[in-house]
């Protein structure tokens, strides 16, 4: 094999290295992108599980509330023909 030759070999392993290298750093960069997305992820299936029991909690109490209607009073209460407004709210004595 002649000098020129094993030169050109040797040129283009260096070459193969070099794009062997590139594939391994895509790999890893894209692996550590794989793992926050997965730590992202982990984060926001924990915050909807507690929106989901929070709001479950509130139904809950909702559904077994005993409601109570409490007149709402104006502040020009002059004796005209309007309807008294009421809003129902949760009793205290459930």
């Amino acid at each position: 094999m002649s000098t020129q030759a094993i030169a050109d070999r040797i040129a283009q392993k260096k070459q193969e290295l070099e794009a062997l290298q590139q594939v391994q750093q895509l790999s890893e960069n894209t692996a550590a992108h794989c793992q926050e997305l997965n730590r992202q992820m982990a984060k926001i299936v924990t915050q909807y599980t507690s929106i989901l029991s929070i709001a479950r909690g509130w139904s809950s109490a909702f559904e077994n509330a005993t409601l109570v209607d409490i007149p709402q009073t104006h502040a020009n209460d002059d004796e005209s023909e309007q309807p008294e407004s009421v809003v129902r709210i949760p009793s205290e004595s459930c």
